[in-house]
């Protein structure tokens, strides 16, 4: 089963989400902001679905998405979904990136079903093979 990278820095929101990923069977990490998980997805070794706010401190998650669309490998390795309570109107400011890494968005308050149904679809998305760090 894929692993996840949890970037949300609400902490408790962060956690449940943590749990119940874990408990579908997913092997999850966590990031409590765009820099800290940033750094997680240049530094993973294994594809990721990464569930990503868009409201974060240090790196928002359009700047963590625009950091992955300049690195061709970050883009062919892992597989994103976007969480938001932000309204519509203010994300459409993200849909051209979203759009170019075929980003989904879940607008917060989602269902988990909704929201698992989007991590496995992300998690189809991923390399079958691990891509060799260069």
């Amino acid at each position: 089963m894929a692993q996840v990278l949890v970037v949300e820095d609400d902490r408790d929101t962060r956690q449940v989400l943590h749990l119940i990923l874990e408990d579908a069977g997913y092997t999850v990490a966590e990031a409590a902001d765009g820099l800290e998980g940033l750094a997680a997805i240049q530094a993973s070794t294994v594809p990721l679905v990464v569930l990503l706010d868009l409201d974060l401190p240090k790196l928002n998650g359009i700047e963590v998405l625009q950091a992955v669309a300049r690195d061709a490998r970050l883009v062919a390795r892992h597989a994103f979904v976007l969480i938001t309570a932000v309204s519509q109107s203010q994300f459409q400011a993200a849909e051209e990136i979203c759009a170019t890494l075929s980003v989904p968005l879940v607008m917060k308050p989602f269902s988990m079903d909704t929201l698992l149904d989007q991590v496995a679809s992300a998690a189809r998305r991923l390399p079958s093979i691990p891509q060799a760090q260069t």
